[in-house]
């Protein structure tokens, strides 16, 4: 158990690293990250999803004030996929959701902070803005198989 933890903090390590230092196109970098996936797909090996219905949920910080964007990549899921963005963690019993979107399964799409910040400004008029949203993904039931969501952020300068 203490080795995973390492291979998984020196990997996630990694990829922070090469995420950072690297730009839009770059081969060397594209490569680092197919080698990555392959790592953490090996510390998980003789794995499968059952087929079950699946909600997981990821925080994102958006520490300056500039506009992010964030990309989720859903072309690699069949089944029936949900996002949905709120302003707090699930287990803040008065969080807003600030936006959702269905069946995405087969889409990629784009989301904007400025967007964001509009819907939620309408339902929460006393804040300026978001400084993290927790994005929540459901992905529905299915026939066990390879599937796959990529959620990608970064700031404007």
């Amino acid at each position: 158990m203490k080795t995973l933890k390492i291979n998984l903090i020196l990997t996630l390590g990694l990829f922070l690293l090469l995420s950072v230092t690297t730009v839009q196109g770059d081969g060397a970098f594209d490569a680092a990250v197919n080698t990555l996936k392959q790592d953490c797909k090996d510390l998980i090996k003789g794995t499968l999803n059952g087929g079950s219905k699946q909600t997981k949920s990821v925080e994102l910080f958006m520490f300056l004030p500039n506009e992010y964007q964030i990309a989720i990549g859903c072309k690699k899921a069949v089944s029936p996929v949900t996002i949905r963005i709120y302003d707090a963690p699930a287990d803040v019993s008065e969080r807003t959701l600030v936006k959702e979107y269905k069946n995405m399964q087969g889409k990629n799409f784009t989301i904007s902070t400025k967007d964001l910040n509009a819907a939620y400004r309408k339902k929460v008029p006393e804040l300026e803005r978001l400084k993290n949203v927790h994005i929540e993904y459901s992905i529905g039931a299915g026939k066990s198989g390879k599937e796959a969501i990529v959620l990608v952020y970064g700031h404007k300068a």
